[in-house]
């Protein structure tokens, strides 16, 4: 059971899910009135309800009571900012590398 006793709502939710919920929403709608232009009606707040359910539906798929919101949250920041491999390559070289040491190969004789 989910809430307060004899307080519950109809549907089955954990408390993280409504600040997620609440979140989207507000990302989603500012996104759809402010960047996109759209005007306030009764199809762009449907829409953004569908939408904000559909991401808060997979965002509560990667969240447990063993990896928490803010633990997946830190390691999707960690992801984005982390270091990234610097890649100085020629174009239209194959197999070139600066990690193997090439010697000459030796001459066999019968």
């Amino acid at each position: 059971m989910v809430g307060a006793p004899r307080l519950t709502l109809p549907w089955r939710a954990r408390y993280v899910a409504y600040g997620v919920w609440m979140a989207a929403f507000l990302a989603i709608f500012s996104i759809a009135r402010l960047v996109l232009m759209l005007p306030l009606t009764v199809w762009v707040l449907a829409w953004s309800l569908v939408l904000t359910t559909v991401v808060t539906r997979l965002v509560c798929q990667r969240i447990d009571f063993e990896k928490p919101l803010g633990s997946v949250l830190c390691a999707f920041g960690n992801e984005i900012a982390g270091p990234r491999r610097r890649h100085r390559e020629q174009r239209g070289v194959v197999g070139l590398s600066n990690r193997v040491a090439i010697r000459p190969a030796k001459e066999t004789t019968r």
